[in-house]
């Protein structure tokens, strides 16, 4: 399934990100355990910094299938997001040559950022570079329609594994939905696969 702002705010709401700061900083600490055993991180999280709401719930999600993940205001706080400056571009540089790859957040407000074109790029510029989008739908009964240059990126959806009670997420062709792939071994660099319907 392709996330929607509803069922992130439903994780929010159980586990009470918006105002518990316990809360928040469980996940903080799952995130920081799972980035010692592996001692990089599996995905650099680009995004508009107007979704922090959302952000909460989808580390949790990652977290939950074994991945680590980057979210700048998250780990390196005393960056000031709204500044375009040098020292902020070397520290993202720097964060996206220690991740395995990049999601690119797509919402209503990505479009806003500053930041997000940036990192997309410049991860796409990498030698190697891994990028994927992850769509975050208004409700469920929407489509996926980000700008033209988010089409040349294979997309991000959140399922359950076939004969489990784990979910996971999945790479997609952006150009052929039987082409697909765990998230886990796109990361070690093998690509969607044709799979039967």
């Amino acid at each position: 399934m392709i996330l929607t702002k509803r069922y992130l705010r439903e994780i929010s709401e159980s586990r009470s990100f918006g105002f518990s700061f316990n809360s928040q900083q469980q996940v903080l600490n799952e995130n920081s355990q799972i980035y010692k055993v592996k001692n990089k991180y599996d995905l650099f999280i680009s995004h508009s910094y107007l979704d922090k709401d959302l952000v909460y719930s989808l580390v949790e999600l990652f977290n939950k299938s074994g991945y680590s993940v980057y979210v700048d205001w998250m780990v390196d706080n005393q960056l000031d997001r709204s500044q375009v400056n040098k020292k902020t571009s070397e520290l993202l540089r720097m964060r996206m040559s220690s991740s395995r790859g990049l999601a690119y957040v797509v919402t209503s407000n990505s479009s806003q950022s500053k930041w997000c074109p940036w990192e997309l790029g410049y991860e796409d510029g990498k030698t190697n570079g891994r990028c994927t989008i992850l769509p975050v739908l208004e409700y469920s009964e929407s489509s996926f329609r980000g700008q033209e240059y988010l089409g040349l990126y294979p997309y991000l959806e959140y399922a359950q594994i076939t004969g489990s009670t784990k979910y996971d997420f999945w790479i997609n062709d952006s150009d052929n939905s039987e082409n697909y792939i765990i998230l886990s071994k796109w990361l070690d660099g093998y690509e969607p696969c044709r799979h039967k319907a």
